[in-house]
């Protein structure tokens, strides 16, 4: 076996590797449907040993790196987790027990010499997850695995890069990828430094709030300039999304069409009459705008602020719908987005307070939300550029952004989100 090279698969080895992939999918996706192993690359040959291995599963492309050692050696995990054990594997050299090589302290190192070519001194785990396994390289850098891979390149890892192309730094850059025969396996980006997750600031921006139960203000972690910062960011990164990826027109009374669908698809869902009268308007009217690839899915959840301002931290669904084609959307979807988002994080705060006070705490809260919605709209609209983006009237302005709350609030209907 030669390193770097794509292992010759006989029945054999296709039945030993899928026996491995099937336990993987069984412990950690809660899926073991029938394994085709369609490639095996040899990162490491011997004891230890690497090998990454790419197998459809139900229609879907599963990946895993597996990590050899001697049988009966002693196991360093970075985390204590009998199921990093996927069973015993024999080639050439012999009888070797098989594990997930990123969970593997040992093993971990070497899969980063194989993406970079360096090997780093501390690794340690972030999270696993259906998303990616995430791993922090010497506080200096992360390595993301993608465990499921599309015949494409990543959604999330086309837009990040991009966007870093066209100048949008609000973001960890990317260093390397990982990616084979057009697939994207992983990407390692810079650490960003001193970062703090958007929903845990505003949250905190709520506490401090219904401590001194005055105007939002005047509360010691006021969040207004922060979301001034956070909607100028935004812009940026639509103006830099039409310069990657081009822009498109679109009509908005096909835009309303399909958000009246939504709802009656979607029901019961009350509709306010803000968005009501946004309906209405948007239904006759002949006024086209901008379409950019946008975030998809952009809330407090999926930025960050560090020390240089505030970042995506989270670049899916990276602009593209639920199989994976490329969505042109109006930015101020993303707009919307973020607005839904200060909603929820303001009734999520509600929630947490004992019911007895709650009612004294809903004003307080109602103007935590109005006054950081003008704010995340004043930082957003004010950027330079993004008026070629956006409707400059202001009434269609208000009534496209009332029916893309609208259609969140649908999409949302049902289903917990992320915080």
């Amino acid at each position: 076996m030669v390193i770097g090279s794509m292992l010759e698969l006989d029945p054999g080895r296709k039945d030993a590797f899928g026996r491995l992939v099937r336990t993987w999918l069984a412990r950690r996706h809660g899926a073991a449907d029938a394994v085709e192993v369609l490639e095996v690359e040899v990162l490491l040959a011997g004891r230890p040993g690497l090998f990454d291995v790419v197998a459809l599963c139900g229609g879907r492309l599963a990946h895993l790196v597996v990590g050899l050692h001697e049988e009966g050696s002693p196991l360093h995990m970075l985390r204590h987790d009998e199921d990093s054990v996927l069973g015993r594997f024999e080639d050439e050299h012999g009888i070797a027990l098989a594990v997930d090589a990123l969970w593997d302290a040992e093993l971990v190192p070497l899969v980063m010499v194989a993406v970079v070519g360096e090997e780093p001194s501390v690794v340690s785990m972030v999270r696993d997850d259906p998303e990616g396994v995430v791993l922090n390289v010497d506080d200096a850098a992360s390595l993301t695995v993608f465990p499921w891979l599309t015949e494409r390149p990543h959604p999330g890892v086309e837009m990040l890069v991009a966007l870093d192309e066209a100048g949008f730094n609000h973001l960890a850059a990317p260093i390397a990828l990982w990616r084979r025969q057009g697939r994207d396996l992983g990407i390692v980006q810079e650490l960003l430094a001193e970062r703090a997750h958007g929903w845990a600031l505003a949250l905190t921006s709520l506490r401090d709030l219904f401590a001194t139960a005055g105007p939002p203000e005047e509360a010691g972690g006021d969040f207004a300039d922060e979301a001034v910062a956070l909607g100028t960011m935004t812009a940026r990164m639509h103006l830099a999304s039409a310069h990657a990826f081009g822009r498109r027109i679109g009509a908005l009374s096909d835009w309303a069409a399909e958000v009246e669908l939504l709802v009656r698809e979607v029901s019961p869902v009350a509709v306010s009459p803000r968005a009501s009268e946004a309906l209405r308007a948007l239904r006759s009217s002949a006024e086209r705008s901008a379409t950019v690839r946008t975030h998809g899915d952009l809330h407090l959840g999926r930025v960050a602020r560090t020390n240089a301002g505030w970042v995506v931290a989270d670049w899916l669904p990276g602009g593209v719908d639920a199989e994976g084609a490329v969505v042109f959307r109006s930015p101020l979807a993303d707009v919307a987005d973020m607005l839904w988002s200060l909603h929820y994080v303001s009734a999520t705060a509600l929630e947490e307070r004992d019911p007895a006070v709650r009612g004294e705490l809903e004003a307080p809260a109602r103007a935590w939300e109005e006054r950081n919605h003008r704010a995340f709209l004043a930082g957003y609209l004010s950027t330079p550029g993004v008026e070629d983006l956006v409707p400059t009237e202001h009434a269609v302005l208000e009534a496209l952004t009332a029916l893309f709350e609208l259609e969140e609030l649908v999409r949302r209907a049902g289903r917990t989100p992320v915080g």
